[in-house]
């Protein structure tokens, strides 16, 4: 085994046993963050994070920016999200913002570099629980 494999190795073994309910406690909060929020049908997740106040989940596609967008543009507010804003630029970078009552949802995306498809960031706010007040 080459030392860059014995490393690759030995850094995954760390990721994967890295804290015992890290990774449910990440589901979980991207979960109540991302409440309501739907990913588009052809993704597959990359990565997912989340802090005290908000999360974010990665997804990959094989469709076009333009198809994941219209997508979403037609399936948020069917699922009571109010879309603010929607943002072209001329990398064909598409940024939505909506609302569903007072929570913000944040979606971003990016055609992928090198190949057909899109990656997209959706990002949300983690609700506070009133009670605690």
């Amino acid at each position: 085994m080459t030392r860059a494999v014995r490393l690759v190795f030995i850094l995954a073994l760390l990721t994967a046993c890295d804290r015992p309910g890290s990774v449910q406690e990440t589901r979980q909060r991207t979960s109540q963050a991302l409440r309501g929020a739907l990913a588009y049908p052809r993704s597959t997740p990359v990565t997912a994070s989340a802090g005290a106040e908000a999360a974010q989940l990665v997804m990959t596609s094989p469709d076009s920016v333009k198809a994941v967008a219209r997508w979403f543009l037609e399936a948020l507010p069917l699922n009571h999200w109010d879309v603010k804003r929607t943002v072209s630029d001329r990398s064909g970078t598409v940024t939505i913002y909506a609302e569903q009552g007072s929570r913000p949802l944040w979606l971003t995306l990016r055609p992928n570099e090198g190949g057909p498809g899109t990656t997209y960031t959706m990002i949300g706010v983690i609700p506070t629980d009133s009670t605690k007040h």
